[in-house]
């Protein structure tokens, strides 16, 4: 009887422009992107930049149900169209760009429910038509909420509301670890969100902080968050959730966040000269990890976030 060959393994691991291009390309043939984290941790922020610097346009981008800068930081730079995420943050002020590009019209963001996004995903990763959400009954966000239907329950006959799949064409995660392979490992507790999104995605490209051997995956499997079936491109990016938390690695900077926020603040007043400014010096010029680490001020700053992530 004729062997049959094993299939082949093939690394994962690929540089950030590449990722990029990746996920241009693919967004190119339907613009739906979806982002992980929460707020201020997990956010796969140097994805985001690398896919600004590529060149994305006209996107619709879902997250979470919590997100801020790195949205912010996609609509100052003029990449987005639409936004559906229920709620786009700083937490301790507002988003500065978001709010000027949906007042003037430039962007359109949806009203949308934390139970809107996370139906949805769910519907794309179980393979179902729709997934019902019972909880909205009485609620103002129906009748802007471009996502739900109302349908007849199939048991009881009453009328209940439905979202259909959020599939996204690509989506970013931002993990702390992974082999070769893509196999992920989330050494924070803000997962859900994440493992969702992979399951209902077209295509998921994660960074992540180190790459580790094979041997550490495999002495404990039972530590993998996101196993690499659902990864399709893994890139190694030291501080790769900069200025957002990667926790227990490194904490959120909000002195950076803060002071991006004040160019926003500013540009919202029409001097947008430091913001065009940030968005050069932190988005289009870095080349590579390396140069956007030189441009916040080099390695040794931001080593004062190692040992505030131990303490939260």
């Amino acid at each position: 009887m004729e062997r049959k060959k094993k299939p082949t393994r093939h690394s994962k691991v690929t540089s950030l422009g590449d990722a990029a291009i990746l996920a241009r390309n693919a967004l190119r043939e339907r613009p739906e992107i979806c982002l992980g984290g929460l707020f201020k941790q997990g956010r796969p922020v140097a994805l985001v930049r690398a896919l600004l610097a590529a060149g994305a346009k006209d996107l619709h981008v879902y997250s979470s149900p919590g997100a801020g800068y790195d949205i912010d930081l996609m609509i100052a730079a003029g990449a987005v169209e639409q936004v559906f995420i229920p709620g786009v943050t700083l937490e301790n002020r507002l988003c500065p760009n978001f709010r000027s590009a949906v007042e003037s019209g430039q962007v359109t963001a949806h009203a949308l429910d934390a139970l809107t996004v996370v139906g949805g995903l769910m519907a794309s990763a179980h393979g179902v038509p729709f997934q019902p959400i019972d909880a909205l009954r009485g609620s103002d966000v129906l009748k802007h909420n471009p996502l739900i239907r109302e349908i007849d329950c199939p048991f009881s006959g009453r009328r209940i509301h439905a979202v259909g799949p959020i599939r996204p064409r690509v989506t970013f995660l931002h993990a702390q670890e992974a082999d070769r392979w893509g196999n992920l490992r989330y050494l924070s507790t803000m997962v859900y969100a994440d493992q969702l999104m992979a399951r209902a995605s077209d295509m998921v490209i994660a960074s992540v902080d180190r790459i580790v051997p094979d041997d550490v995956i495999l002495d404990d499997p039972s530590r993998v968050t996101v196993p690499a079936h659902y990864i399709d491109a893994v890139v190694e990016v030291p501080y790769g959730a900069h200025p957002t938390a990667s926790f227990p690695g490194y904490a959120m900077d909000e002195e950076h966040i803060d002071a991006y926020a004040d160019l926003g603040d500013a540009a919202r007043t029409g001097d947008r000269a430091g913001l065009d400014a940030y968005i050069a010096r932190h988005v289009t010029a870095p080349t590579s990890q390396e140069d956007y680490i030189k441009a916040v001020g080099g390695a040794d700053n931001l080593a004062r976030l190692k040992p505030e992530a131990r303490t939260e």
